[in-house]
C-alpha cells in the first residue's frame, strides 16, 4: 500500500488531461497503474459481493490479466474497458464505472455514432425507428461485414448485471447501442449495414451515414416502440377484468419513499384498497406486472409481497458489508459531504455482528413479516422480463420461491438467490478521473433452492414468452394476451 501512495504522489503533478481526440495521458503507463491499482484495493477492500460467483483466484487472474495489457500505448478507452471488463466479470447489477464528464462531451459530439436506435426483441437486434432508409423492425444481420452475433459479446462488458445473466446485457446494450459500439470499435465515416427486413428472405445492404449522440437520442425520442414504452411512466395501476373474474396490478418501480415518505403512505393505501377489492369481488386471478420495474427501496419490495405471500418471510437469510468505516475516503465521490458519515453510523448500527472479517446484519433489522389478512388466495401469474432488477428481482425470487404463482415471460437481470445491494459507494481514480460505484452489502435472500435455476441465474419462468418482430410492429403486447387466453381456458 506504501508503493500505491508513492507511485500516486510522484504522477499527480504530471498527469494531463484526456481529450477526445488525444486520449493518452501525459503521465503515461505510471498513471494508468497507479490509478489502476487503486481501483484493485478499494474493490478488494469495500466489495462485499467481489468473489460472489467466482473464486478468489479466478478474480485475482483477471486483474492480472488486465494489468499485463497496460502500456504506454493505451488509450483510455481501452483502460476504461478494462476496469469495465472487470467490473462486469465480478457480477453485480448495482456496478457501474464511467468516464470523466468532460471526456465523455467530447466523445459525444463528433458525427460518428450508429444512427437508428434499435431494440432487443425476440433474439434479433431490431430497427426501433420508423420512416427511415432501414424499416422499422428489420433485424440487424451485419455491421461493417461482422456478423451481429459476434459484436454483441464484445459489449457486454458495459452493461452490469448479476451473476451470468445475458438477457439483462442484451436488453441494455440494445438501448444504448451507438454508445457501446464507439466504445468498442471507434469512430466510423459511415456504416456499411446488413439488414433483413421483416418477412423478406434475402438480406439487404446499405451504407448509413453516422450521427451525432445527440442525433441519435432525438430519434430515440420518437422511436416506435414509445407507445408501450411509455407504459412505465406510471408508477403502479390496478384493472379489472370482470368476464375473466381477474385483476391486473401493475407496479412499474419500487422507487416509492421510505417508511416515513407521503409516497410510501400512499402507495400503501393503494394496495389496501386493490386487496379489498379482490376480497370483496371474489376475483380468482391476479395478474401482477413488474416487467418494467428496475428496483427501488425498502420497504416496498416486502409490503407487496405480504398481500401474496401464504407464509411468514423475510427479507434475506443473511447480509453482510465488509466495513464499518469507509476505506479510502480522501477518493469518495460525492456532492453531500454528510453521506460517509450517515452511511459508517448505519452500519456501526445495522451491520454491527463481526465474524470472520465480515459485518452481518443485525437480527432486528431483518424483522419476519407476515401474509397480510387481505392477502390473495387464487391463481397469481407473474410477469418479468430481463429489466427487472434489484428490489424487483427479490420480490419475484420470493414470488417463484413459494411456488404457487405462475411465473411468465424472460429471464431477469436480478439474481434469484442473491445480489450486492442496498449502500452504494462512490470514488474517483485521481489521476484518469474515473468514477466508479458498487453497492457493498451481499445478501442471500429467502428462497428456496428451485430446480431449473443455478447460482448465478435470475428469476427463470415457468413459461418462456417473449415479443415477436410481429409482435414489435403492432406494439401489441403479447405476454400479456398470452396470459390472459391462459387465464380464459381456466375452469
Amino acid at each position: 500500500m506504501r508503493r500505491l501512495l508513492l507511485i500516486l504522489a510522484a504522477s499527480c503533478c504530471v498527469a494531463g488531461s484526456a481529450t477526445a481526440q488525444g486520449q493518452r495521458l501525459s503521465a503515461g503507463k505510471t498513471a494508468y497503474l497507479a490509478d489502476y491499482d487503486l481501483y484493485r484495493t478499494i474493490l478488494e477492500k469495500a466489495h462485499a459481493g467481489l468473489y460472489k460467483y467466482h473464486t478468489k483466484k479466478q478474480v485475482d487472474s483477471v486483474f492480472n490479466h488486465y494489468r499485463r495489457r497496460i502500456d504506454a500505448s493505451i488509450t483510455l478507452l481501452d483502460y476504461y474497458a478494462y476496469l469495465s471488463s472487470i467490473l462486469s466479470y465480478t457480477g453485480s447489477l448495482h456496478d457501474d464505472v464511467s468516464l470523466p464528464e468532460n471526456y465523455l462531451d467530447q466523445l459525444k459530439a463528433p458525427a460518428v455514432y450508429f444512427p437508428y436506435p434499435l431494440k432487443w426483441v425476440g433474439g434479433q437486434l431490431l430497427v426501433n425507428i420508423d420512416g427511415q432508409e432501414i424499416p422499422a423492425g428489420a433485424a440487424i444481420v451485419a455491421i461493417d461485414g461482422e456478423p451481429i452475433k459476434n459484436i454483441l459479446p464484445r459489449l457486454y462488458k458495459y452493461y452490469t448485471t448479476d451473476g451470468h445473466n445475458i438477457s439483462g446485457k442484451l436488453t441494455g446494450i440494445a438501448n444504448s447501442f451507438p454508445l457501446y459500439y464507439r466504445y468498442e470499435f471507434g469512430p466510423r465515416r459511415s456504416f456499411k449495414v446488413s439488414y433483413l427486413p421483416y418477412g423478406a428472405r434475402q438480406v439487404q445492404h446499405i451504407s448509413l451515414t453516422p450521427a451525432t449522440y445527440a442525433e441519435y437520442t432525438g430519434l430515440r425520442k420518437q422511436r416506435h416502440s414509445l407507445p408501450l414504452d411509455t407504459l412505465a411512466d406510471r408508477r403502479y395501476s390496478f384493472q379489472l377484468i370482470d368476464r375473466l373474474s381477474t385483476a391486473i396490478l401493475t407496479v412499474n418501480t419500487f422507487s416509492l419513499g421510505g417508511p416515513q415518505s407521503e409516497k410510501h403512505a400512499a402507495y400503501k393505501r393503494f394496495l389496501r384498497e386493490c386487496f379489498t377489492t379482490l376480497q370483496s369481488k371474489g376475483v380468482k386471478h391476479l395478474v401482477v406486472d413488474i416487467r418494467r420495474n428496475g428496483g427501488g427501496s425498502d420497504p416496498n419490495d416486502l409490503l407487496t409481497f405480504s398481500y401474496l405471500a401464504r407464509h411468514p418471510f423475510k427479507e434475506n437469510r443473511e447480509a453482510y458489508t465488509l466495513f464499518q468505516q469507509v476505506p479510502f475516503k480522501q477518493y469518495y465521490y460525492t456532492d453531500d459531504s454528510t453521506e460517509v458519515a450517515d452511511l459508517e453510523a448505519n452500519f456501526r448500527e445495522e451491520h454491527n455482528q463481526l465474524r470472520g472479517g465480515k459485518y452481518y446484519q443485525d437480527p432486528a433489522f431483518n424483522k419476519i413479516w407476515q401474509p397480510d389478512s387481505l392477502a390473495f388466495q387464487g391463481k397469481v401469474y407473474l410477469l418479468i422480463s430481463p429489466a427487472v432488477a434489484s428490489a424487483a428481482s427479490l420480490f419475484a425470487s420470493m414470488v417463484k420461491s413459494e411456488g404457487y404463482a405462475t411465473v411468465i415471460g424472460e429471464e431477469s437481470m436480478g439474481g434469484y438467490y442473491g445480489h450486492t445491494g442496498h449502500n452504494k459507494v462512490a470514488y474517483q481514480l485521481p489521476l484518469t478521473r474515473i468514477d466508479f460505484s458498487f453497492s457493498v452489502v451481499d445478501l442471500l435472500q429467502y428462497v428456496q433452492p428451485t430446480p431449473g435455476i443455478r447460482f448465478g441465474d435470475g428469476i427463470i419462468p415457468d413459461t418462456i414468452v417473449f415479443p415477436s418482430q410481429k409482435d414489435f410492429l403492432a406494439n401489441e403486447d403479447n405476454v400479456l394476451q398470452y396470459t390472459l387466453d391462459l387465464i380464459s381456458h381456466q375452469p
